[in-house]
């Protein structure tokens, strides 16, 4: 049964999560991590591979933090989720199509220990040897660790979008808006696609309104854009929302792999349930500072933010309440901690929330703020892909009602699913 008390928290930093960041060098979002400790009793946090693990393990030591990380792993109030596998877009003879893909010791029960800890990023991070068998011994028994087998579904599913030009659309709009956003380069194109089916149904060719390649120069070295992170985005997210859908948990996300986890969610309900009107968002913003920002630009550390959960315990009560959730509450509550920490003069922030509660939607969601085609062909798949959705809502029509911080709008899926009507 969903609580919310816990929250899955992935910190890699890519083109669908805080671009922002891996565009400056940044490999994960500290910031993020640091945020959701204030409005949950449990993270459960994500790195994508050993290198990430040794940067957040760096970070704390430089911050003078690491002790304190180990005690929150000690005392549950963290543990590590691991992917034991690979989800990725695979070009093969030019088609592009999704995989989960796991090497011979990820397959194996248990092996977290052995991949990261034992890495050599990991290893050189530490001076002191005792330093090291501290994290040993706090993170065993403390890491969930999934295998590919258990997110075919995800796979399936994302397949099954790729003959769905809209689709392709939300994708790529969600990070094209992100783009111009932080690098402020004004109003972004509209996105267009077009697809067209091979005569056996089994690949589709995606024609855009742009080319890819001033959108890789846009988006720089570190970002690594190129025609497969649209698909990326997608199957990703479907992994997200189904590992949290097993864990009957919330979601703390970046930007904008928020956008897209909202659009399978509202699919999902949308489908599945018939009731399209099961995720609603309201914008409003904060007496509060930006803890993300401010702990990404090295002004806060973990230690001033462990003060400040303490602090905020009313948040986590409020998010736990399943009924009668008061928004100016919530607004009050920002306002006395940020002065109680110390924040008197903190510009205002916005908190993105959405999601499911109760018997219908939450009450009080808080929300803040060419010429020329390039194309590129991509796998599909023949039959249902209805399975995936049915599992999302089954879970919800039994014990699980999410909630997702992170920003959302239903427009543009509303769309799809208008298109997806009229062709049934």
């Amino acid at each position: 049964m969903s609580n919310h008390k816990t929250a899955l928290v992935p910190i890699e930093t890519w083109c669908f999560n805080s671009p922002n960041l891996r565009y400056i060098g940044k490999n994960i979002d500290i910031g993020l991590f640091a945020e959701s400790l204030i409005y949950y009793d449990q993270i459960l946090l994500n790195v994508a591979n050993p290198s990430q693990f040794a940067e957040l393990i760096q970070w704390l030591i430089e911050d003078n933090s690491y002790q304190e990380f180990l005690g929150l792993i000690k005392d549950g109030v963290v543990k590590l989720y691991d992917f034991a596998f690979l989800t990725t877009v695979v070009n093969k003879n030019g088609v592009f199509s999704e995989w989960n893909i796991q090497d011979p010791i990820q397959v194996q029960p248990n092996t977290f220990e052995q991949r990261y800890l034992y890495s050599k990023e990991v290893e050189a991070c530490f001076k002191k040897t005792r330093h090291k068998i501290q994290l040993y011994k706090a993170i065993r028994g403390n890491v969930i660790e999934v295998k590919a087998d258990a997110f075919g579904t995800a796979i399936k599913n994302a397949r099954i979008d790729n003959g769905n030009a809209s689709r392709h659309e939300l994708f790529l709009q969600a990070f094209i808006d992100e783009l111009y956003n932080f690098r402020k380069l004004g109003k972004p194109p509209v996105i267009k696609a077009t697809i067209i089916p091979s005569t056996d149904g089994t690949k589709y060719h995606i024609v855009w309104n742009i080319h890819f390649a001033p959108i890789t120069k846009l988006a720089g070295k570190n970002l690594n854009f190129h025609e497969g992170v649209p698909l990326m985005g997608g199957v990703r997210s479907n992994r997200l929302l189904l590992a949290a859908a097993k864990l009957n948990c919330d979601m703390f996300l970046g930007q904008p792999m928020s956008i897209l986890v909202g659009d399978k969610l509202y699919e999902s309900t949308y489908t599945s349930i018939k009731h399209g009107k099961t995720i609603e968002t309201l914008k409003e913003k904060v007496d509060f500072p930006d803890i993300r920002h401010l702990v990404n630009e090295g002004q806060i550390s973990l230690n001033e933010i462990i003060k400040i959960r303490g602090k905020a315990r009313r948040f986590r009560d409020w998010l736990q309440t399943e009924s009668d959730r008061d928004q100016d509450a919530i607004i009050a509550y920002h306002h006395e901690v940020a002065k109680e920490s110390g924040f008197i003069k903190c510009s205002r922030k916005a908190i993105n929330l959405f999601g499911i509660l109760g018997g219908g939607a939450i009450g009080s969601i808080i929300g803040g703020s060419v010429s020329g085609v390039g194309g590129a062909t991509i796998g599909g798949m023949v039959g249902s892909g209805t399975g995936f959705l049915a599992d999302i809502a089954s879970k919800i029509g039994a014990d699980w009602k999410p909630v997702v911080f992170g920003n959302w709008t239903s427009d543009r899926i509303e769309k799809v699913l208008r298109q997806k009507n009229k062709k049934g």
